[in-house]
Parts: structure tokens; C-alpha cells; sequence
């Protein structure tokens, strides 16, 4: 007879949960992203991952990560960064996050865009943006490619917004 063993399930984001990137801090030595549950429900983090965009770079989260509903966590780069788990996360001592501004976006299992934030200089603020982004894994290797947006997804430019307002019926 076989014995059966453990094994963490991987889940997009679940029902009652929202996971929600809600700060990036980059500077001098020390980085770090926090992340936050502000649902009602427990989300298991297993097979999630966070990627800076203007770099590449990949953290994948522990299998036995779950994060509460109300709780926060934080992964942890740089030359002093910490690392105190399950609310403390060492990633690398290699600094992560560009100075001059970057976006931290996270992904799901499936490798569908969950959240972003962006900061810094030359990096328009905020949560828009044109093209979402899917994450592919074949093997060790992760791959960030832009997901095709549906028209309906499209974000419209003013002149565009205005000139469907002015399409309505009165």
C-alpha cells in the first residue's frame, strides 16, 4: 500500500479573498513589497509569485504560505534584508526594485496578473495599465508576455471617454 503524503494545493485567488500588492519600499539597503489579504476569507499563497517588471526578477512563494484575511506580509531584498517568517520573507540579498521606479506586479498559479503597483519616477502612479501581463514557467525558467486585452478591457483615452458621453442618449 502506497502512503500518502501531503501536498499543498495551488489556487488562483479565491472566493471572499483580495490580495492586493500595497506598498513597494526601495531605499538605500533595505526593500521590500508588502502584500495584503483585505477579504473575508483565507487565500493559500503555494504556487504564487512576484515579479518586478523592469528587471525580471521572480519570487516565488512558499507552498505553505496562507495569508489571513487582514494580514500582511512582506518580502524582504537587498543587502539588510530581513527575514522572519511567515510575515518577514527573505527573497535575495541582491537589491530587486530599480531606483528610479519599477512595478511589482503578482501573479496567480495560472499565471494570470492578480494585482500591480508601480512607483517612482517616469512610472505613470497607479493601477492602469494597457497591456496585462500572464506568467509561464516551463521548468526553472519563467517568462512574462503580455496577455491580449479585449476591447472591452481597452482603457480609453479622454477624447475617447468624451466622445462616448456625448453618444448617449439624453
Amino acid at each position: 500500500m502506497r502512503k500518502r503524503t501531503a501536498r499543498a494545493k495551488h489556487s488562483g485567488q479565491l472566493a471572499g479573498t483580495r490580495i492586493k500588492i500595497i506598498q513597494v519600499y526601495n531605499h538605500g539597503l533595505r526593500e521590500s513589497v508588502t502584500l495584503a489579504n483585505a477579504g473575508t476569507m483565507p487565500q493559500p499563497l503555494g504556487g504564487w509569485a512576484l515579479v518586478s517588471l523592469r528587471g525580471g526578477r521572480v519570487y516565488p512563494f512558499p507552498d505553505n504560505l496562507i495569508l489571513l484575511p487582514e494580514m500582511q506580509v512582506e518580502i524582504h531584498s537587498g543587502q539588510d534584508a530581513l527575514g522572519k517568517p511567515p510575515l518577514h520573507l527573505f527573497w535575495t540579498d541582491d537589491q530587486v526594485w530599480n531606483n528610479h521606479g519599477d512595478v511589482a506586479v503578482l501573479f496567480d498559479p495560472d499565471g494570470t496578473e492578480v494585482d500591480r503597483y508601480t512607483y517612482g519616477q517616469g512610472w505613470k502612479q497607479g493601477r492602469a495599465v494597457r497591456h496585462r501581463k500572464r506568467l509561464l514557467r516551463d521548468g526553472d525558467k519563467w517568462n512574462m508576455v503580455d496577455e491580449p486585452v479585449r476591447p472591452s478591457e481597452r482603457i480609453k483615452t479622454r477624447r475617447q471617454q468624451s466622445n462616448q458621453l456625448r453618444r448617449l442618449p439624453r
